[in-house]
């Protein structure tokens, strides 16, 4: 298996700040890495260090001959955002095949595009299409690797499933990629490198099982520098019994002895075994108890919102309550009411209607943009105004021992990362002692660590909460009641599993379009389709093919001649 990318020894900071030490990795053909570490332990600098976008302050990277590399980003850069969506990929493509359009528009049916989408503005695309098209734009040109920076990061459960898809059955590239998503790990990769104390920790192992290890290896390390630091105390003490019996004798052989093993303890004290310095701040929460029987009571009601003056319902709801202790994923796909509800349930909040809280209730709200905190207020400020029961030396306090710096207490919140800012909405909230929580995908800023975290503060406390998360192992692991909106109605249901199936058996619009488009009409104006272009593609198809069919069997590309082939069928198919 050939090496595509090798990082030797390199170190790397950032405004005087090391985030990489001796760091060295191998990647080759086939690779499926998932990169796993901390919030602000580097992953993205790793990745745009890898794609030579940042260069290392020492050390070697070094790349296989003529490799072809991608970088998915986070975000969508804003060169592609004023051209169509067909434009973008279009151009893309011409990096390697100048009659490629046709190949453009193959891979925006993979990725479940229709036709009338190629005309959209990709400023106009959803969040969830936009990542689709950074992806389909990389895939398209068949990259030797390419690199994904949290493509799963905002996606709904629809879209997770169909890139699980598209990573297991059409993607043919190695990858690494950094996501906070474990059953999408899970179910994507084959190794997990865990990226911590500056240094690289693989494991040839998806996540959960790597996780596992990781565990074993600390808790093996623990104790052999347990051992070692006991051997080092032991020699060290006899070192110094031998040094005295040395001068009180006057005899010089204890003396020499006696410094020979003072440098036997040095030499073991220096590679003593290295265990992890982990991650500092610990989320977690508190609340105050309640004896109430129900912490909450729904009547009848439909749920929808106000537009112009008019109501537009999204569904109905028949009487429903949430006891102390109650653990309630709400479940849906996007669009079907969610984050309506959780809206209804935050404005009745004190106040009567069919929507009664128990007396005792102290709710607290965590929405998902993050956008309860004023972006113009101080870090101290925004917890001082939102905490009245605490005094402003408990306040700096708390903020201290919640990983913030006493220098930057003062730094706008709008300076603050997503992880950052999920941290002092955290830190509110645990600091009221809600005792009732309704978090809107409160699982989008913070890492995998993060959300174990929190899973286990949200369990050990009992707390009482409504939430809702495309992350299905934080909900499987959390819930213990399943509500799911789905054809106009809110009912519960009894596992997470009669939501997912559901999607498991969805067709994902247009996925099989290639199979099928010489049934279809399509405006050849609209997306470009040049059947000489198409001609032309089959002609050096099969020439490849022919070539690599006349060589030795040991000299051929399998996958190669498969992936030809199947080019080939599709390009007669969409000649009709």
């Amino acid at each position: 298996m050939s090496t595509l990318i090798q990082c030797k020894k390199v170190n790397f900071s950032i405004n005087a700040k090391p985030l990489f030490h001796n760091l060295s990795i191998t990647i080759k053909e086939n690779d499926k890495i998932a990169l796993v570490g901390y919030n602000g332990t580097g992953k993205t600098h790793l990745l745009k260090l890898l794609a030579g976008i940042e260069k290392p302050d020492d050390g070697i990277i070094e790349y296989a001959n003529g490799l072809r590399l991608e970088m998915v980003s986070q975000f969508i850069d804003d060169a592609w955002l004023e051209m169509t969506l067909l434009g973008a990929i279009s151009q893309k493509v011409k990096q390697i095949d100048e009659y490629g359009t046709y190949k453009a528009v193959s891979m925006l049916y993979d990725f479940g595009f229709q036709d009338t989408d190629f005309t959209t503005k990709v400023a106009d695309l959803s969040g969830g299409q936009k990542t689709k098209l950074m992806f389909a734009m990389s895939a398209v040109v068949e990259p030797d690797i390419i690199l994904f920076d949290e493509p799963s990061n905002h996606l709904d459960a629809n879209t997770l499933k169909f890139f699980e898809d598209f990573f297991n059955n059409n993607l043919k590239s190695a990858f690494i990629i950094v996501s906070h998503d474990r059953n999408f790990l899970d179910n994507v990769t084959n190794q997990t490198v865990f990226l911590r104390d500056q240094q690289l920790t693989t494991f040839s192992l998806p996540f959960s099982q790597a996780l596992v290890a990781l565990q074993e290896k600390d808790e093996a390390d623990a104790l052999r520098l347990q051992a070692e630091e006991k051997n080092i105390r032991r020699i060290q003490e006899s070192a110094k019994r031998l040094a005295l019996w040395g001068k009180i004798y006057d005899n010089e052989k204890l003396a020499r002895k006696a410094k020979s093993m003072e440098k036997r303890a040095e030499k073991l004290e220096k590679g003593k075994t290295k265990i992890t310095e982990g991650e500092t701040y610990r989320l977690s929460l508190d609340a105050d108890t309640v004896k109430s029987k129900n912490m909450l009571q729904i009547g009848e009601k439909w749920i929808g919102y106000q537009q112009n003056e008019q109501f537009n319902p999204l569904f109905s709801m028949n009487g429903l309550s949430i006891r102390p202790g109650d653990r309630i994923a709400l479940l849906g796909d996007n669009g079907v009411g969610k984050s309506t509800l959780i809206y209804t349930l935050v404005e009745a909040y004190g106040k009567a209607g069919n929507i009664t809280f128990s007396p005792q209730c102290n709710m607290g709200y965590l929405d998902q943009e993050l956008e309860k905190i004023p972006l113009n207020e101080s870090i101290f400020d925004a917890v001082r105004n939102n905490t009245p029961n605490i005094d402003d030396i408990a306040c700096k306090q708390q903020l201290i021992s919640a990983g913030f710096n006493y220098a930057d207490l003062n730094k706008l919140v709008g300076r603050l990362s997503g992880g950052e800012r999920s941290r002092l909405m955290f830190l509110i909230l645990k600091l009221n002692k809600h005792n009732f929580l309704i978090l809107d995908e409160p699982t989008n800023h913070l890492d995998i660590f993060g959300k174990m975290e929190l899973e286990s503060e949200l369990i050990n406390h009992e707390m009482t909460i409504l939430i809702t998360s495309h992350d299905r192992a934080f909900i499987d692991n959390v819930a213990n009641r399943f509500w799911l909106i789905k054809n106009g109605k809110l009912e519960e249901i009894t596992s997470s599993d009669g939501y997912y199936q559901f999607l498991n058996q969805k067709v994902i619009p247009n996925q099989k379009e290639i199979a099928k488009v010489q049934e279809r009409t399509v405006d050849k104006a609209e997306i470009c389709v040049d059947e000489e272009a198409i001609l032309q593609r089959i002609v050096i198809l099969e020439q490849n093919l022919a070539e690599d069919l006349a060589r030795k069997p040991k000299h051929q590309k399998p996958k190669n001649q498969e992936s030809w082939k199947k080019e080939i069928e599709q390009l007669y198919a969409m000649l009709g």
